[in-house]
């Protein structure tokens, strides 16, 4: 339980951090890279995965809907089909639980390849 919860503390931090120096995909390879440092299971991978980048992701776009002032969000949504602004962080929200459950999916299963000791053969 306590590695679950260092693992899901360590994503989210990382994924916040890297989102405010670097694009939004960049936190995928981290949440690859601390799947496979704590060698999680692969649901374990896929729920903590998916649930740091999606609530990291969904609080950015809510905080971003509240400053946007030249209306970039409601004409990204017109340019979609007239989707609202909910509808936005809605797909905001499925977009980036995808990309982080995959992404604790691949990590997962990288660190289940690399062995534990030298001489182990996977």
């Amino acid at each position: 339980m306590r590695k679950k919860i260092i693992s899901f503390l360590l994503m989210v931090a990382g994924v916040t951090g890297l989102g405010f120096i670097a694009p939004w995909w960049v936190g995928a390879p981290w949440i690859v890279l601390i799947a496979v440092i704590f060698k999680l299971k692969e649901w374990e991978g896929i729920r903590i995965g998916g649930l740091a980048l999606g609530i990291v992701s969904l609080i950015a776009a809510r905080l971003m809907s509240m400053n946007d002032e030249a209306g970039i969000i409601s004409k990204t949504g017109t340019l979609l089909g007239g989707l609202s602004h909910q509808m936005m962080m809605v797909a905001t929200l499925v977009i980036a639980l995808i990309t982080g459950m995959l992404s604790g999916w691949l990590g997962s299963r990288i660190g289940k390849a690399i062995p534990s000791k030298p001489d182990e053969i996977v």
